[in-house]
Protein backbone atom coordinates (compact mmCIF):
# COMPACT_ATOMS: atom_id res chain seq x y z
CA UNK A 1 0.00 0.00 0.00
CA UNK A 2 2.80 1.94 0.50
CA UNK A 3 4.11 1.95 -2.76
CA UNK A 4 0.88 2.12 -4.98
CA UNK A 5 0.37 6.13 -3.07
CA UNK A 6 3.42 6.97 -4.43
CA UNK A 7 2.42 5.64 -8.16
CA UNK A 8 -1.18 6.98 -7.64
CA UNK A 9 -0.16 10.39 -7.16
CA UNK A 10 2.62 10.02 -9.85
CA UNK A 11 -0.29 8.94 -12.73
CA UNK A 12 -2.33 12.09 -11.06
CA UNK A 13 0.31 14.06 -11.95
CA UNK A 14 1.10 13.10 -15.22
CA UNK A 15 -2.69 13.18 -16.12
CA UNK A 16 -2.69 16.95 -15.19
CA UNK A 17 0.85 17.65 -16.93
CA UNK A 18 -1.37 15.97 -20.36
CA UNK A 19 -4.42 17.96 -19.82
CA UNK A 20 -2.52 21.11 -19.24
CA UNK A 21 -0.30 20.52 -22.53
CA UNK A 22 -3.95 19.65 -24.47
CA UNK A 23 -4.93 22.60 -23.41
CA UNK A 24 -1.76 24.64 -24.69
CA UNK A 25 -2.52 22.64 -27.82
CA UNK A 26 -6.07 23.92 -28.36
CA UNK A 27 -5.46 27.10 -27.40
CA UNK A 28 -2.21 27.39 -29.99
CA UNK A 29 -4.21 25.76 -32.86
CA UNK A 30 -7.16 28.65 -31.78
CA UNK A 31 -5.14 31.38 -32.11
CA UNK A 32 -3.31 30.07 -35.47
CA UNK A 33 -6.80 30.31 -37.07
CA UNK A 34 -7.51 33.38 -35.48
CA UNK A 35 -4.30 34.86 -37.51
CA UNK A 36 -4.98 33.43 -40.87
CA UNK A 37 -8.70 34.71 -41.15
CA UNK A 38 -7.43 38.54 -39.76
CA UNK A 39 -4.31 38.08 -41.99
CA UNK A 40 -6.73 38.06 -44.93
CA UNK A 41 -8.72 40.54 -43.65
CA UNK A 42 -7.22 43.42 -44.02
CA UNK A 43 -6.94 43.32 -47.78
CA UNK A 44 -10.37 42.45 -47.76
CA UNK A 45 -11.41 45.67 -46.32
CA UNK A 46 -8.82 47.10 -48.46
CA UNK A 47 -10.99 46.05 -51.56
CA UNK A 48 -14.19 46.04 -50.24
CA UNK A 49 -14.22 49.88 -48.83
CA UNK A 50 -12.71 51.02 -52.16
CA UNK A 51 -16.02 52.34 -53.66
CA UNK A 52 -17.69 52.87 -49.90
CA UNK A 53 -17.60 54.65 -46.80
CA UNK A 54 -15.14 52.74 -44.63
CA UNK A 55 -17.07 53.45 -41.69
CA UNK A 56 -20.68 52.32 -42.87
CA UNK A 57 -18.80 49.56 -43.72
CA UNK A 58 -17.80 48.67 -40.62
CA UNK A 59 -21.57 49.59 -39.50
CA UNK A 60 -23.27 47.20 -41.76
CA UNK A 61 -20.50 44.48 -40.24
CA UNK A 62 -21.37 44.96 -36.19
CA UNK A 63 -25.06 45.21 -37.11
CA UNK A 64 -24.84 41.65 -38.57
CA UNK A 65 -22.99 40.49 -35.96
CA UNK A 66 -24.68 42.13 -33.25
CA UNK A 67 -28.02 40.55 -34.35
CA UNK A 68 -26.53 36.89 -35.03
CA UNK A 69 -25.16 37.19 -31.07
CA UNK A 70 -28.27 38.27 -29.65
CA UNK A 71 -30.37 35.61 -31.37
CA UNK A 72 -27.98 32.50 -30.62
CA UNK A 73 -26.82 33.28 -27.42
CA UNK A 74 -30.27 34.83 -25.76
CA UNK A 75 -30.05 32.98 -23.18
CA UNK A 76 -26.22 33.60 -22.04
CA UNK A 77 -26.85 37.45 -23.12
CA UNK A 78 -29.67 37.48 -20.15
CA UNK A 79 -27.07 35.55 -17.52
CA UNK A 80 -24.43 38.06 -18.02
CA UNK A 81 -24.22 40.40 -14.65
CA UNK A 82 -24.23 44.35 -14.32
CA UNK A 83 -20.47 44.29 -13.35
CA UNK A 84 -19.94 42.98 -16.65
CA UNK A 85 -22.36 44.81 -18.99
CA UNK A 86 -19.72 48.05 -17.53
CA UNK A 87 -16.75 46.28 -18.43
CA UNK A 88 -18.19 45.75 -22.03
CA UNK A 89 -19.86 48.97 -22.58
CA UNK A 90 -17.76 51.48 -21.18
CA UNK A 91 -13.92 49.69 -21.77
CA UNK A 92 -13.80 46.82 -23.98
CA UNK A 93 -16.19 48.12 -26.67
CA UNK A 94 -14.17 51.42 -26.98
CA UNK A 95 -11.40 49.59 -26.98
CA UNK A 96 -12.23 47.35 -30.04
CA UNK A 97 -14.08 50.53 -31.63
CA UNK A 98 -10.73 52.15 -31.65
CA UNK A 99 -8.59 49.35 -33.41
CA UNK A 100 -11.65 48.63 -35.75
CA UNK A 101 -12.26 52.23 -36.76
CA UNK A 102 -8.27 53.43 -36.99
CA UNK A 103 -7.58 50.27 -39.23
CA UNK A 104 -9.80 50.54 -41.54
CA UNK A 105 -8.89 53.61 -42.44
CA UNK A 106 -4.89 52.90 -42.21
CA UNK A 107 -5.54 50.26 -45.08
CA UNK A 108 -6.66 52.70 -47.02
CA UNK A 109 -3.59 55.07 -47.05
CA UNK A 110 -1.02 52.59 -46.64
CA UNK A 111 -0.72 48.51 -47.47
CA UNK A 112 -2.16 45.85 -45.08
CA UNK A 113 1.35 44.62 -44.49
CA UNK A 114 2.11 47.71 -43.15
CA UNK A 115 -1.13 47.72 -41.12
CA UNK A 116 -0.23 44.67 -39.59
CA UNK A 117 3.18 45.46 -38.93
CA UNK A 118 2.70 48.33 -36.86
CA UNK A 119 -0.47 46.08 -35.27
CA UNK A 120 2.39 43.77 -34.17
CA UNK A 121 3.73 46.16 -31.73
CA UNK A 122 1.31 44.95 -29.47
CA UNK A 123 4.19 42.53 -28.20
CA UNK A 124 5.92 45.42 -26.59
CA UNK A 125 2.47 47.24 -25.19
CA UNK A 126 0.60 44.32 -23.96
CA UNK A 127 3.18 43.72 -21.18
CA UNK A 128 3.51 47.35 -20.50
CA UNK A 129 -0.37 47.59 -19.95
CA UNK A 130 -0.67 44.57 -17.89
CA UNK A 131 2.44 46.00 -15.57
CA UNK A 132 0.34 49.29 -15.37
CA UNK A 133 -3.26 47.27 -14.46
CA UNK A 134 -1.93 43.96 -12.48
CA UNK A 135 1.48 45.01 -11.67
CA UNK A 136 2.19 41.54 -13.27
CA UNK A 137 5.71 41.23 -15.00
CA UNK A 138 6.33 38.97 -18.09
CA UNK A 139 7.91 35.29 -17.22
CA UNK A 140 12.08 34.70 -18.38
CA UNK A 141 10.72 32.99 -21.64
CA UNK A 142 8.17 35.68 -22.34
CA UNK A 143 10.86 38.22 -22.10
CA UNK A 144 13.19 36.66 -24.34
CA UNK A 145 10.34 35.97 -26.71
CA UNK A 146 9.25 39.62 -26.71
CA UNK A 147 12.82 40.87 -27.91
CA UNK A 148 13.32 38.49 -30.20
CA UNK A 149 9.32 40.08 -32.14
CA UNK A 150 10.99 43.08 -31.52
CA UNK A 151 13.78 42.63 -33.55
CA UNK A 152 11.72 40.79 -35.86
CA UNK A 153 9.38 43.69 -36.52
CA UNK A 154 12.19 46.13 -36.67
CA UNK A 155 13.33 44.30 -39.52
CA UNK A 156 10.09 44.97 -41.69
CA UNK A 157 10.47 48.69 -41.06
CA UNK A 158 12.00 50.36 -44.16
CA UNK A 159 15.28 52.48 -42.79
CA UNK A 160 15.48 54.75 -45.51
CA UNK A 161 11.80 55.89 -44.92
CA UNK A 162 11.57 57.63 -41.86
CA UNK A 163 8.23 59.68 -42.44
CA UNK A 164 5.73 59.43 -40.32
CA UNK A 165 2.67 58.65 -42.63
CA UNK A 166 -0.74 59.28 -42.10
CA UNK A 167 -1.88 55.52 -42.20
CA UNK A 168 0.90 54.78 -39.95
CA UNK A 169 -0.22 56.87 -37.15
CA UNK A 170 -3.76 55.59 -37.67
CA UNK A 171 -2.69 52.07 -37.30
CA UNK A 172 -0.33 52.99 -34.09
CA UNK A 173 -3.94 54.45 -32.54
CA UNK A 174 -5.69 51.34 -33.50
CA UNK A 175 -2.93 49.00 -32.20
CA UNK A 176 -2.88 50.93 -28.82
CA UNK A 177 -7.32 49.76 -28.90
CA UNK A 178 -6.30 46.25 -30.06
CA UNK A 179 -3.59 46.11 -27.13
CA UNK A 180 -5.97 47.32 -24.31
CA UNK A 181 -8.57 44.71 -25.69
CA UNK A 182 -6.52 41.77 -24.67
CA UNK A 183 -5.94 42.88 -21.41
CA UNK A 184 -9.57 43.11 -20.46
CA UNK A 185 -10.39 40.12 -22.58
CA UNK A 186 -7.79 37.99 -20.08
CA UNK A 187 -9.07 39.88 -17.28
CA UNK A 188 -12.46 38.95 -17.77
CA UNK A 189 -11.66 35.54 -18.57
CA UNK A 190 -9.62 35.28 -15.15
CA UNK A 191 -10.26 37.79 -12.69
CA UNK A 192 -14.31 38.24 -13.52
CA UNK A 193 -14.49 34.38 -14.54
CA UNK A 194 -16.62 35.04 -17.27
CA UNK A 195 -17.75 32.59 -20.25
CA UNK A 196 -15.82 32.47 -23.45
CA UNK A 197 -19.73 33.75 -25.45
CA UNK A 198 -19.89 36.20 -22.64
CA UNK A 199 -16.74 37.91 -23.63
CA UNK A 200 -16.99 37.38 -27.27
CA UNK A 201 -21.02 39.12 -26.82
CA UNK A 202 -19.47 42.00 -24.81
CA UNK A 203 -17.25 42.34 -27.45
CA UNK A 204 -19.12 42.89 -30.48
CA UNK A 205 -22.04 44.26 -28.82
CA UNK A 206 -20.00 46.72 -26.60
CA UNK A 207 -17.91 47.94 -30.16
CA UNK A 208 -21.43 48.04 -32.17
CA UNK A 209 -23.11 50.55 -29.90
CA UNK A 210 -20.01 52.85 -30.62
CA UNK A 211 -20.33 52.20 -34.18
CA UNK A 212 -24.08 52.95 -34.40
CA UNK A 213 -23.47 56.37 -33.08
CA UNK A 214 -21.00 56.94 -35.69
CA UNK A 215 -22.95 56.10 -38.61
CA UNK A 216 -25.99 58.21 -36.97
CA UNK A 217 -23.58 61.06 -37.03
CA UNK A 218 -22.63 60.11 -40.56
CA UNK A 219 -26.00 59.93 -41.32
CA UNK A 220 -27.08 63.05 -40.19
CA UNK A 221 -24.02 64.75 -42.53
CA UNK A 222 -24.52 63.03 -44.98
CA UNK A 223 -28.00 60.98 -45.33
CA UNK A 224 -27.21 59.92 -49.42
CA UNK A 225 -24.41 57.91 -48.17
CA UNK A 226 -26.17 55.80 -46.09
CA UNK A 227 -28.70 54.51 -48.10
CA UNK A 228 -29.33 50.78 -48.30
CA UNK A 229 -29.10 51.35 -52.48
CA UNK A 230 -25.65 52.63 -52.00
CA UNK A 231 -24.51 49.37 -50.42
CA UNK A 232 -26.71 46.80 -52.80
CA UNK A 233 -24.50 48.47 -56.23
CA UNK A 234 -21.61 47.16 -54.10
CA UNK A 235 -21.39 43.28 -54.69
CA UNK A 236 -17.37 43.71 -53.76
CA UNK A 237 -18.38 45.27 -50.69
CA UNK A 238 -21.77 43.21 -49.89
CA UNK A 239 -18.82 40.30 -50.07
CA UNK A 240 -16.42 41.83 -48.09
CA UNK A 241 -19.09 42.62 -44.84
CA UNK A 242 -19.85 39.18 -45.40
CA UNK A 243 -16.37 37.90 -44.77
CA UNK A 244 -15.56 40.33 -42.00
CA UNK A 245 -19.06 39.14 -40.17
CA UNK A 246 -19.02 35.03 -40.80
CA UNK A 247 -15.07 35.01 -40.66
CA UNK A 248 -13.57 37.68 -38.49
CA UNK A 249 -16.25 38.97 -36.26
CA UNK A 250 -17.65 35.46 -35.49
CA UNK A 251 -14.99 32.65 -36.02
CA UNK A 252 -11.87 34.67 -35.35
CA UNK A 253 -13.74 36.43 -32.22
CA UNK A 254 -14.33 32.99 -30.68
CA UNK A 255 -10.66 31.53 -31.28
CA UNK A 256 -9.29 34.47 -29.94
CA UNK A 257 -10.96 34.43 -26.76
CA UNK A 258 -10.89 30.61 -26.44
CA UNK A 259 -7.04 30.70 -26.99
CA UNK A 260 -6.49 33.35 -24.40
CA UNK A 261 -8.21 31.17 -21.76
CA UNK A 262 -5.44 28.86 -22.03
CA UNK A 263 -2.42 30.97 -22.87
CA UNK A 264 -1.43 34.27 -21.27
CA UNK A 265 -1.94 37.09 -22.97
CA UNK A 266 2.10 37.63 -24.10
CA UNK A 267 1.86 34.56 -25.75
CA UNK A 268 -1.34 35.74 -27.35
CA UNK A 269 0.38 38.75 -28.09
CA UNK A 270 3.45 36.46 -30.06
CA UNK A 271 1.11 34.39 -31.65
CA UNK A 272 -0.62 37.45 -33.37
CA UNK A 273 3.28 38.55 -33.83
CA UNK A 274 3.12 35.76 -36.95
CA UNK A 275 0.41 38.35 -39.06
CA UNK A 276 2.79 39.93 -41.05
CA UNK A 277 4.45 36.69 -42.26
CA UNK A 278 1.06 34.92 -42.92
CA UNK A 279 0.16 38.21 -44.86
CA UNK A 280 3.09 37.92 -46.87
CA UNK A 281 2.57 34.98 -47.90
CA UNK A 282 -1.19 36.03 -48.88
CA UNK A 283 -0.05 38.41 -50.57
CA UNK A 284 2.49 36.71 -52.56
CA UNK A 285 -0.63 33.66 -53.40
CA UNK A 286 -3.31 35.59 -54.16
CA UNK A 287 -1.68 38.89 -55.63
CA UNK A 288 1.67 37.44 -56.36
CA UNK A 289 3.73 40.06 -54.80
CA UNK A 290 6.86 38.07 -53.68
CA UNK A 291 8.03 38.62 -49.97
CA UNK A 292 11.27 40.50 -49.69
CA UNK A 293 14.07 38.94 -47.67
CA UNK A 294 13.30 41.34 -45.05
CA UNK A 295 9.93 39.43 -44.69
CA UNK A 296 11.17 35.71 -44.72
CA UNK A 297 13.54 36.55 -42.19
CA UNK A 298 10.65 38.46 -39.94
CA UNK A 299 8.45 35.47 -40.68
CA UNK A 300 11.42 33.14 -38.62
CA UNK A 301 11.67 35.16 -35.73
CA UNK A 302 8.37 35.18 -35.11
CA UNK A 303 7.88 31.12 -34.95
CA UNK A 304 11.54 31.07 -32.97
CA UNK A 305 9.49 33.71 -30.52
CA UNK A 306 6.41 31.64 -30.62
CA UNK A 307 8.50 28.46 -29.78
CA UNK A 308 10.60 30.22 -26.82
CA UNK A 309 7.61 31.16 -25.23
CA UNK A 310 5.88 28.23 -24.86
CA UNK A 311 9.24 26.90 -23.20
CA UNK A 312 8.46 25.81 -19.60
CA UNK A 313 11.03 25.78 -16.76
CA UNK A 314 10.96 23.46 -13.67
CA UNK A 315 10.46 26.39 -11.76
CA UNK A 316 7.00 26.88 -13.42
CA UNK A 317 7.81 30.62 -13.92
CA UNK A 318 6.52 30.18 -17.40
CA UNK A 319 3.26 28.67 -16.79
CA UNK A 320 2.13 30.66 -13.64
CA UNK A 321 0.09 33.28 -16.22
CA UNK A 322 -1.20 30.42 -18.22
CA UNK A 323 -2.86 28.22 -15.61
CA UNK A 324 -5.70 30.93 -14.25
CA UNK A 325 -6.36 31.39 -18.15
CA UNK A 326 -6.88 27.30 -18.49
CA UNK A 327 -8.43 27.20 -15.16
CA UNK A 328 -11.67 29.79 -16.28
CA UNK A 329 -14.97 28.36 -16.43
CA UNK A 330 -16.67 28.02 -19.72
CA UNK A 331 -20.56 28.18 -20.57
CA UNK A 332 -22.21 25.08 -21.18
CA UNK A 333 -25.76 26.41 -21.47
CA UNK A 334 -24.80 27.15 -25.50
CA UNK A 335 -23.13 24.43 -27.87
CA UNK A 336 -22.59 26.07 -30.58
CA UNK A 337 -19.47 28.73 -30.73
CA UNK A 338 -17.37 26.82 -28.44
Amino acid sequence: MANRRPLCHARKHRKMRTCVGGLRVVGYAALIGAVLIWALSYVVMKSATTDYPQLLFQFWRYAAVAAVYSIAFHRVIRAIPGSLWKTGLLWLGPANFVHGFFSIYAVQYTTPTRVVVINSLIIGVVPLLRWFHDRCNPARPERWAIGIALLAISLLLDPQDRSVQAGDALAFVGMLGYSYAIVLVNRMLTTDRASVIQVSYLAVMGCAVYFFAAAAIYALVRPDGFAVQALISQPMTIAGVLYMVVFVSLAANLLQVAGQRRLSPVTVSILFCLEPAVTGVLDYVLLGNAASWRLIVCGLLLIAATVIASLRYRTGDADEHALPAAGARSDSTPSVGQ
